[in-house]
C-alpha cells in the first residue's frame, strides 16, 4: 500500500473514467482519459508529460507477468473459441441441453448451476459457461444483460468461498502473512473456513441469482432488457455494442464435417483437468499437502496451461479426427483472435487506471477516513465498505485484499474484534465493489463471453449488487454486536426475498442504472 497519498483526488481518475464509460459508452477513450488524469497529477500537473507518462503506464502494466499471462490466457480462449466453432461441437452439445431443457426458468437454473460447479477458477469458469449457455439463453429469449449477470454472480462468488480453487491459496496467504507479523498462533486456513459464513455479500449474491431465476423475478434496467428480450426477441438492445463477437455464422463448420458433442466437452474437461493439476504441481504437490500446494499455487501459469492443452486438444480433434484442413484451422484461430481483440484493449487499460490509482494512494486514503470512525462494533461494516470503495477504484479484488488485510487486520487484533468476521468482510467487500466496477476484469470478462454490451451489463448489474451490498451491511452491522453469522444469514435471506419481491412489483419504482441510462427504454 502507498506510504502518502493524495487525498480525495485520488479518487478522481478512477471515478472520471467510471462515469465518463457509462454516459458516453465509449470505453477505451474514458478508460485512457482517466489514465491521462491520474498520470498527470502524478508528474506534477503537467498534461503533456501526463500524456507520456500515460504510454509507459500502459507499458508498465501489460508486462506485469500476471498480466501478461492473462492477456494470452485471454488471447488461447479466442483461439479456442475459433476452432469450437469450426469443429461444431459447441452447436452439437447446445442441441442435447436443449432436447432437455423446455423453459427460460430451466435455460437460467441450467446457467447458474453450471457457474457454480465449475469452481476451479472464476476466469475459466467465465468462458465455459458462457461459451456453452449463450446459445441456449439465446434460443429461449434470456437478454444478454441477463447472461451476463449469471455468469457474474454465480463464479467469482462462488470460487471466492471454495475450499479447492485459485482464489483459496491466495486468501489463506494472506492470512497466514498477517497471522505470522501479529504473533497469532492459529491455522490460517481454519480461520479461512470460519470467515466463510461470514461472506455475506458473496452468498448472498448467489443467493438472489437463485431467487429471481426461480420466481421469475428482475427490477430496474434488467427488467426492462428481459421484457424486450421476452416481447420482441432481441437479446441485445438496439444501439447495443457487444464486448465481443461471437457470432458463428463468421467461422463455418465444413460440410463433411460429422460435429460430435465431445468435440467440445473433450477440450472443457481438460481445460479444467489441467487447470486443477497445474494449480497442485505449481505450488509442490504432491511433495507438500493439497491445501498447501493451492496456497503457492502459480495461478496464471495454470490457466495457461488449462487452455493451452485444451487448444492442442482441439487442434488435434480437427485434423486428426473431423479431417479438417489446416488452412482452415488457422483461419479459425485468426478468426479467434479478433473475436477477443476488443477485451484485451479494455483489460490492458482497466489494469492500468487501477495501478494508477493505487499510485495515488486511493487504498491509504480511504483506510485513512475509516480508521476515523471505526470501534469494534462497527469495525466488520466500516471495513466491508471500505474494501468495497477501494475494490470499485482499482477494478481488482485480489489487489484490493492486499491493500485492506495490512491495515484490517492488525486493527481487529487490536480493538479485539472477532478475526474470522473481519476477514470475512475484507474478502466480501472486495468482491461487492469489483462486482459494480466496469474496470474490473472479472466484469469485463463476464460482458465478453456473454457476448454482452459492457456497459449495459454494469447498468442492468448494479442494482442487483447494491440490493445485496445493502442487505450484507445490514448483517456486517448486527454482527459487529455479537449476533451469530448462521442467524444472520438466515435474516438476511429473508430480507433478499422481500426486497426482491417488492422491487419486481413496482413496476413504477425507479431504480436507476449506474450513471447513465440502459439501452433500453421504458
Amino acid at each position: 500500500m502507498p506510504a502518502e497519498t493524495q487525498g480525495v483526488i485520488s479518487l478522481l481518475p478512477a471515478l472520471f473514467a467510471i462515469v465518463l464509460t457509462l454516459l458516453s459508452r465509449q470505453v477505451l477513450l474514458s478508460l485512457f482519459t482517466g489514465i491521462w488524469i491520474g498520470a498527470t497529477i502524478l508528474v506534477g500537473w503537467n498534461p503533456i508529460g501526463g500524456a507520456a507518462y500515460s504510454l509507459q503506464l500502459v507499458i508498465n502494466n501489460v508486462t506485469e507477468s500476471f498480466n501478461s499471462k492473462l492477456l494470452l490466457f485471454t488471447f488461447l480462449s479466442g483461439a479456442m473459441l475459433g476452432m469450437i466453432f469450426l469443429s461444431g461441437g459447441m452447436n452439437a452439445l447446445a442441441q442435447r441441453i436443449i432436447a432437455r431443457i423446455k423453459t427460460r426458468k430451466q435455460a437460467a437454473l441450467g446457467t447458474s448451476v453450471l457457474g457454480m460447479l465449475i469452481f476451479v477458477d472464476s476466469y475459466a469458469s467465465t468462458m465455459i459457461t458462457g461459451s456453452v449457455m449463450r446459445p441456449i439463453t439465446d434460443k429461449f429469449d434470456i437478454s444478454r444483460e441477463k447472461l451476463a449477470y449469471l455468469l457474474d454472480s454465480t463464479t467469482s462468488p462462488v470460487v471466492s468461498v471454495a475450499v479447492v480453487s485459485t482464489w483459496v491459496g491466495f486468501e489463506v496467504g494472506l492470512i497466514r502473512e498477517q497471522f505470522a507479523s501479529l504473533g497469532i498462533d492459529q491455522s490460517a486456513f481454519v480461520v479461512f473456513l470460519q470467515s466463510i459464513p461470514f461472506r455475506f455479500y458473496s452468498l448472498l449474491a448467489v443467493v438472489l441469482v437463485f431467487i429471481l431465476v426461480v420466481m421469475d423475478w428482475d427490477f430496474g434496467p434488467m427488467k426492462r432488457a428481459e421484457r424486450r428480450a421476452k416481447e420482441e426477441g432481441k437479446v441485445l438492445g438496439d444501439d447495443a455494442d457487444p464486448l465481443i463477437e461471437t457470432r458463428e455464422e463468421d467461422i463455418v463448420t465444413p460440410d463433411y464435417v460429422d460435429s460430435r458433442w465431445w468435440y467440445f466437452a473433450a477440450p472443457i474437461v481438460t481445460l479444467v483437468a489441467v487447470t486443477g493439476f497445474g494449480l497442485l504441481y505449481s505450488g509442490g504437490w504432491p511433495g507438500q499437502a493439497p491445501v498447501e500446494a493451492l496456497k503457492d499455487a502459480a495461478t496464471a501459469d495454470a490457466i495457461l496451461w488449462g487452455v493451452f492443452s485444451a487448444c492442442a486438444l482441439l487442434l488435434a480433434i480437427l485434423v486428426g479426427h473431423a479431417r479438417v484442413e489446416l488452412e482452415a484451422v488457422s483461419d479459425a484461430i485468426f478468426e479467434g483472435f479478433k473475436m477477443v481483440m476488443f477485451p484485451v484493449a479494455v483489460l490492458s487499460l482497466a489494469w492500468t487506471i487501477g495501478g494508477v490509482s493505487q499510485a495515488l494512494g486511493v487504498g491509504a486514503f480511504v483506510v485513512s477516513v475509516a480508521q476515523g470512525v471505526i470501534t469494534p462494533e462497527l469495525l466488520p461494516a466500516v471495513v466491508f465498505l471500505a474494501a468495497a470503495i477501494i475494490s470499485f477504484s482499482i477494478g481488482t479484488s485480489w489487489g484490493t485484499m492486499s491493500i485492506m488485510f495490512p491495515v484490517a487486520v492488525p486493527l481487529a487484533y487490536q480493538l479485539g474484534a472477532p478475526l474470522p468476521g473481519a476477514i470475512g468482510a475484507i474478502l466480501t467487500g472486495s468482491l461487492f465493489g469489483d462486482h459494480c466496477s466496469p474496470i474490473s476484469d472479472t466484469t469485463v470478462l463476464s460482458s465478453m463471453f456473454a457476448g454482452a454490451d459492457h456497459v449495459d451489463h454494469v447498468n442492468t448489474q448494479i442494482p442487483y449488487a447494491v440490493l445485496c451490498g445493502a442487505v450484507a451491511t445490514g448483517l456486517f452491522l448486527a454482527s459487529g454486536y455479537g449476533v451469530g453469522s448462521l442467524a444472520l444469514l438466515g435474516v438476511g435471506v429473508v430480507a433478499l426475498f422481500a426486497l426482491a419481491y417488492y422491487l419486481s412489483q413496482h413496476a413504477d419504482v425507479s431504480v436507476p442504472t449506474a450513471f447513465g441510462s440502459s439501452s433500453d427504454s421504458d
